[in-house]
């Protein structure tokens, strides 16, 4: 496998190239998460689909790069998320979706499938557990 040289004074989002003009793949200013009513209407495949894409949306908040560059195959350590990324990604989730895992289950998420069934389950209790109107 070949090793890259980085050089990270260089190398942050946004910062501007070598020509002054602002990076192309700079952070989007939101991100989407799925409605409960969307949720509630999809399959579950599609159900898995959604979070699964808002996931990496927030990962990619997290940790400083475009969603589509989150590796869906690796473990968060792998990925960069530490306990203060974690934490950031907890927040953001719970802030979102109304219910996010411990950090524990996030830490050790082997990959972001994984933690996408996880948020299904916990979606699944709570929209099960509250009352029908």
């Amino acid at each position: 496998m070949e090793q890259a040289l980085l050089d990270w004074f260089r190398t942050a989002p946004g910062d501007p190239d070598e020509s002054g003009a602002p990076d192309d793949d700079a952070l989007p200013d939101d991100v989407t998460p799925p409605t409960r009513t969307e949720l509630a209407a999809a399959s579950p495949a599609r159900q898995e689909r959604l979070i699964g894409d808002y996931l990496c949306q927030e990962l990619g908040r997290v940790l400083h790069c475009p969603a589509g560059t989150v590796d869906r195959h690796q473990t968060m350590t792998d990925l960069g998320v530490g306990s203060m990324a974690g934490l950031e990604l907890q927040r953001r989730i719970r802030a979102a979706l109304g219910v996010a895992p411990g950090l524990p289950t996030i830490l050790r998420a082997e990959n972001t499938h994984a933690l996408t069934l996880r948020l299904v389950d916990l979606l699944g209790a709570t929209t099960a557990g509250a009352p029908s109107a």
